[in-house]
């Protein structure tokens, strides 16, 4: 069964995405329950207290405080749950990825850009693992735990998104035929990067929201630069 939470200030948008969820669950026979919140320092209250959610659709602006910065702090204190922004105007999209969320949707909202954000939560959920075969042994980690790869020494080291690192026994061309081609990019010949982690990219650099600086090559440079504003487009 999925827990999922509305948190947004509009009490007729909320009866709406309701009941659109209500429709898109039955429809494939998932489990599902939702609690709305109209104010998020009700939905703070909630998981301070204890409740669990696997998806929250937030807004960004309440009279009470910004959606991005609540988001931020729930990402700082380690809560899994995924994130879809919902606002009336675009211009916070991409101050918003340092928060990780799993989509962007703008008002009014669209019944085909809502399906594809929540086809794209189920798919995380039931197919987003790979085995890896590290120095320590053989893990199964969540993609989404995955910040980016990076040759070091003569060895490929894993950095994931808990601050952990792990040593494999694998190249850096290996895990990149392995990984799904929408998830991840090539941005230099030592380093694979999870484009969910990305929060700028500036000169011959990408910025990992850990504060990491990722150099991408001058050959790549355009090429990353228009790989990671398709990912963008297909998360708003």
């Amino acid at each position: 069964m999925y827990k999922l939470a509305i948190c947004d200030d509009d009490a007729a948008f909320n009866a709406s995405l309701k009941s659109f969820l209500y429709e898109f669950f039955s429809d494939r026979e998932i489990d599902f329950t939702v609690d709305v919140f109209e104010d998020v320092l009700s939905f703070d209250a909630a998981v301070d207290a204890g409740a669990e959610y696997d998806l929250l659709f937030l807004d960004i602006l309440f009279e009470t405080g910004n959606g991005i910065d609540y988001a931020r702090r729930f990402r700082a204190q380690k809560f899994k749950f995924d994130i879809i922004f919902i606002s009336a105007s675009r211009d916070y999209a991409i101050e918003s990825y340092d928060a990780e969320p799993l989509y962007y949707i703008v008002k009014p909202v669209q019944p085909d850009k809502l399906a594809a954000a929540l086809k794209r939560f189920l798919e995380k959920r039931t197919s987003a693992y790979i085995n890896l075969n590290t120095t320590r042994g053989l893990i199964k980690i969540d993609l989404s735990d995955i910040l980016y790869f990076e040759i070091y020494g003569h060895r490929v080291s894993l950095c994931k998104s808990d601050g952990t690192n792990e040593e494999l026994r694998s190249t850096l061309k290996e895990m990149e035929s392995k990984l799904p081609p929408e998830m991840f990019i090539r941005p230099h010949r030592s380093y694979l990067v999870n484009l969910g982690y990305i929060t700028e990219i500036t000169h011959y650099n990408i910025k990992i929201t850990n504060g990491a600086l990722i150099p991408i090559s001058h050959a790549l440079y355009n090429k990353v630069q228009l790989e990671f504003l398709d990912y963008l487009d297909k998360t708003m």
